[in-house]
């Protein structure tokens, strides 16, 4: 617990206050973030599964695809991605030419860290590119650190009832209702007392916004669930003391951006 509460007061200051300051500073703390979780994310099935990726690929890819959301735009980065895809297949095949074993799945992973990381994180760029975009996305990093919290505590006080026994066995029903219950009741308190929360989202909106993160950040948290259970691993890495690697620790938030990206679209309608 020590390590956890000493590394997270230095990475949520920096993720606070490029947010904040946004523009190059903001970039490259996004880039870091999927870069690191990239080479994780490669190096599990490269370590477990005798796949040879050339991780040095899935990093640069994915951290072309996060410059390709800053500087082009969500509308225009898909040409990338496009792309990436058809250079991890040419890999594939060199790699399949020289006889490296299981090759076919080398481009396997590569496309999938590729959009599972690089296109799904690069939402935290997109993001912070909407109108009032630094309160957004915090309101989001927020409400991911929140609900974290809350099913914590919730389901260690609380917890009998099992979501996904095989998964993520620690996990419980209790803890899930009550981490999205959390989160609701904390961000219904946000708005009443911070103007810049009160001037971006109404109460009804950031109602809606605290339900869907409460319920896609666990999702993308089982997700990375299931890879590690498959290969009988805790951690990605061991990177941030206390939290394992940067893909254990930024896991929620791959899945939590791209569908409050949407739900800031959608709700603007409300």
């Amino acid at each position: 617990m020590k390590s956890r509460v000493i590394s997270s007061c230095v990475l949520v200051p920096v993720i606070v206050g490029t947010a904040l300051y946004g523009g190059f500073p903001f970039l490259a703390v996004v880039l870091i973030i999927c870069g690191i979780s990239a080479w994780e994310f490669g190096r599990i099935f490269d370590h477990h599964d005798g796949i040879r990726t050339p991780l040095i690929l899935l990093v640069l890819s994915v951290m072309l695809l996060i410059l390709a959301r800053y500087f082009i735009g969500i509308a225009a980065s898909h040409r990338t991605l496009t792309f990436c895809i058809m250079a991890a297949m040419l890999c594939g095949t060199v790699l399949c030419e020289k006889e490296v074993p299981k090759s076919a799945l080398s481009f396997v992973v590569l496309t999938t860290g590729m959009v599972y990381i690089g296109w799904l994180g690069g939402y935290m760029i997109s993001l912070r590119q909407l109108p009032d975009g630094a309160v957004k996305f915090l309101m989001v990093m927020c409400m991911v650190w929140i609900n974290d919290v809350g099913a914590f505590t919730v389901g260690k006080l609380f917890g009998k009832h099992k979501m996904f026994k095989i998964v993520s066995p620690k996990k419980t029903w209790e803890g899930f209702f009550g981490g999205m219950a959390f989160t609701m009741l904390i961000s219904m308190l946000a708005h009443t007392i911070l103007p810049p929360v009160r001037a971006t989202v109404s109460m009804q909106q950031i109602l809606i916004l605290s339900a869907a993160v409460s319920v896609s950040g666990p999702l993308g948290d089982y997700g990375e669930s299931m890879i590690k259970r498959c290969y009988g691993i805790k951690d990605s890495s061991n990177l941030i003391p206390g939290h394992g690697g940067f893909f254990d620790r930024f896991d929620s938030c791959f899945f939590a951006m791209p569908v409050a990206y949407y739900i800031f679209e959608l709700i603007q309608y409300l």
